[in-house]
C-alpha cells in the first residue's frame, strides 16, 4: 500500500520511546487516481495511530478554517474521551479575519472545558469525600 509506505518514511525518532508519525490529511474526494474509498482507507490509518492510550494526538488546524469542521477535531474525542491526550496548533493566525480566530478558539476550548469538566469535577469529589 503505497499510502502506508509513505506513513513510515515521514516517521522520525525523537529518542528514547518517542516517534513522531506524520499521517496524510483527510481526503474525501478521489482524484488523480485514487482510490474510490481514499477517505475510508486514510481515516483507518489514522484511527490506527491514534486509537493507543500511548499515543499523543497533534491536531494542526489552520486559522483560515471553521475549527468545528475539521475532521481531526471530530476524531479525536472518539479515541480520547477526556481530550487529555489532543494538543491543537493553530497555523496561518496571521490569515485570519479580524476577531474570528478568538472567537475559534473559545469555541475549542469551551468543547474541551466541558469534555474535560465533569471528570475534573469527579476527581475533586472523590478527593473531599
Amino acid at each position: 500500500m503505497l499510502l502506508f509506505s509513505s506513513i513510515l518514511n515521514s516517521s522520525i525518532s525523537l529518542g528514547g520511546n518517542l516517534t513522531m508519525v506524520d499521517l496524510p490529511g483527510i481526503t474525501r474526494v478521489p482524484v488523480h487516481g485514487q482510490p474510490e474509498n481514499i477517505y475510508d482507507q486514510i481515516k483507518d490509518i489514522i484511527m490506527e495511530y491514534i486509537r493507543p492510550e500511548e499515543s499523543i494526538i497533534l491536531n494542526v488546524l489552520s486559522a483560515t478554517v471553521d475549527f468545528t469542521t475539521c475532521e481531526s477535531i471530530r476524531m479525536s474525542p472518539s479515541v480520547d474521551k477526556t481530550g487529555l491526550r489532543t494538543l491543537a496548533v493553530v497555523t496561518k493566525a496571521d490569515k485570519s479575519p479580524e476577531g474570528l480566530l478568538e472567537k475559534r478558539l473559545v469555541q475549542v476550548q469551551g468543547m474541551i472545558i466541558s469534555k474535560t469538566l465533569p471528570e475534573i469535577v469527579k476527581k475533586i469529589n472523590e478527593k473531599l469525600t
